[in-house]
């Protein structure tokens, strides 16, 4: 799963444009086999995918990235703004089964 999440993670990177990932799932769990990892990047806000190299594509679109990466990638800009990012954190916190759930935000270097 680790090798997984860094080739994600490396790709989105690639774009020069990264600036937070968010992740959740049975990955942020104590599970000692996590098969689920959920992930949210957060973009420069002048973030545009037309312009990311074919590979480093496959991770914003959401069917190639399941496929690839066995992941649940979303994205936004940056200009989505604090309030906006902390209501869809709220919202995924929530389990399909009404429990809450920890998120992680990963530290970029």
């Amino acid at each position: 799963m680790s090798g997984r999440l860094r080739a994600l993670l490396e790709l989105a990177a690639t774009t020069g444009k990264l600036r937070r990932v968010f992740i959740w799932g049975s990955f942020v769990t104590a599970k000692p086999a996590p098969r689920d990892l959920d992930i949210l990047l957060v973009m420069d806000h002048d973030f545009e995918v037309d312009e990311v190299a074919a590979q480093a594509r496959d991770v914003f679109d959401s069917v190639r990235a399941k496929l690839l990466f066995e992941t649940d990638v979303f994205w936004a800009r940056s200009s989505i703004g604090e309030e906006l990012l902390d209501l869809w954190l709220d919202t995924y916190q929530i389990s399909r089964s009404f429990r809450k759930r920890g998120i992680v935000e990963l530290e970029l270097p």
